[in-house]
C-alpha cells in the first residue's frame, strides 16, 4: 500500500525582501558606527589624559631632584669638531620615564654616537608615553637625512605626540629662525632652567606640556613649494633630536603664537611653516589636552581666543585665568 503525504512547497526570500533586508543592516551599522568611534575616541582621550599625567610626574620628580625643570635644549658645545654635552627636555626626562636604561646609552662626550643609524638604536625605540593613540602618525619612527640639520644627526628617531610649553614664541618667524628670537616667557627654551618659584602666575594657570597633532595636507603641500629642506609634518617631532637650535625647539616644544588647532593658512609663508610645525593641537575634536605646571592635566578647547591661550602659556605675565 502507498500513501500520498502532501508537503506544501517552501517559499524563498524575494529578490525585494533580501534588499529590503540589506538597507536595514546598513542603517544599523551607520547608527552603530559613531557609537563606536565615540568610545573609541574617549578612550583615546583618557589614554592620553594619562600619558601627560605621567610627563607632568615625570617633571616634577626632576625638579625634585634638580631644584629646576630640565632645559629645553642645549647649544652645540663642540670641540675639536666634536659635539659634545647636546641633550634636550625628553632626553633629561628618560630616567623619570621608567627609561634609565635608555637614558645610560646616551653619549654626552660625542653626539655623533646617538645618532640612530639603523632600526635597533637608542634613538629609535617607541616611547609609549610620549604618542597619543589620536595623533595621525603613519609611522612612529621615522628618517631625517635632509635639511638644515648637521650631516651627524642624520638617521632613524622615535617619534613624539606632546611638547614642552615655550611660551608664546618656540620658533622664532624669522628665515633661518635663530634661537635669539625665542619668547623665553614660557617652562622650556635654550638654556632655560625655570624653578616651581619662578611660575608667579600660579601653577595651576600656567602650560607646562601640551599635545601636538601631526596632519595637515596643507602644510605638506606649501613646505615643498615655499621651503623643500624641510621635513614633512608627520616627521616633526622626534624626541631624541638634538641639530642645531630651531632643529631642538621645533621637535620638543610648543607654543601660543597660533590657537590651538591651527591649521596651515592656503598660500602661508615660511612663517607660517613654522608657526604650524609648533602649534598646540591634537586629535581629538574640539581641543587638545594639556598638563599645567601642578601637575594637573585638563582638555582645553579650540575655541579659546589666542590671547587667552597665550596668558596661560607665560609664567609670569601678572594675568590669571579661570578655566571653566
Amino acid at each position: 500500500m502507498f500513501m500520498l503525504i502532501k508537503t506544501t512547497p517552501r517559499r524563498g526570500f524575494t529578490l525585494i525582501e533580501i534588499l529590503v533586508v540589506i538597507a536595514i543592516i546598513a542603517i544599523l551599522i551607520g547608527l552603530l558606527l559613531p557609537a563606536v568611534q565615540k568610545v573609541r575616541e574617549a578612550a583615546n582621550r583618557m589614554v592620553c589624559t594619562n600619558n601627560l599625567k605621567q610627563i607632568a610626574l615625570a617633571a616634577h620628580n626632576y625638579h625634585g631632584d634638580h631644584g629646576q625643570f630640565p632645559a629645553g635644549g642645549h647649544l652645540p658645545n663642540d670641540v675639536g669638531g666634536v659635539p659634545t654635552g647636546r641633550t634636550n627636555l625628553w632626553v633629561e626626562l628618560l630616567p623619570y620615564l621608567e627609561q634609565d636604561n635608555l637614558y645610560k646609552t646616551w653619549d654626552l662626550n660625542d653626539n655623533r654616537k646617538n645618532v640612530a643609524t639603523d632600526r635597533n638604536a637608542a634613538l629609535v625605540q617607541v616611547i609609549k608615553f610620549l604618542i597619543c593613540p589620536s595623533d595621525a602618525l603613519p609611522e612612529t619612527v621615522v628618517k631625517h637625512s635632509a635639511g638644515v640639520a648637521p650631516e651627524w644627526t642624520w638617521g632613524f628617531y622615535g617619534m613624539s605626540s606632546y611638547g614642552g610649553s615655550a611660551g608664546t614664541r618656540s620658533l622664532p618667524p624669522g628665515n633661518p629662525p635663530s634661537y635669539l628670537g625665542l619668547s623665553r616667557d614660557g617652562i622650556f627654551w635654550i638654556h632655560s632652567s625655570v624653578r616651581y618659584a619662578d611660575i608667579a602666575d600660579g601653577a595651576s594657570n600656567t602650560l607646562l606640556f601640551g599635545e601636538r597633532y601631526h596632519r595637515d595636507p596643507e602644510y605638506d603641500r606649501r613646505r615643498l613649494e615655499v621651503s623643500p629642506g624641510l621635513a614633512p609634518l608627520n616627521q616633526v617631532g622626534k624626541w631624541g633630536f638634538v641639530g642645531g637650535p630651531p632643529g631642538i625647539m621645533g621637535n620638543v616644544t610648543l607654543h601660543s603664537a597660533v590657537p590651538i588647532n591651527h591649521r596651515m593658512p592656503s598660500g602661508g609663508d615660511f612663517p607660517a611653516l613654522l608657526d604650524r610645525s609648533v602649534a598646540f593641537g591634537s586629535g581629538h575634536p574640539g581641543g587638545a589636552n594639556f598638563a599645567f605646571a601642578d601637575g594637573s592635566v585638563r582638555f582645553v578647547s579650540d575655541s579659546m581666543p589666542l590671547s587667552t591661550l597665550q596668558t596661560l602659556s607665560m609664567r609670569a605675565d601678572g594675568q590669571v585665568v579661570t578655566l571653566p
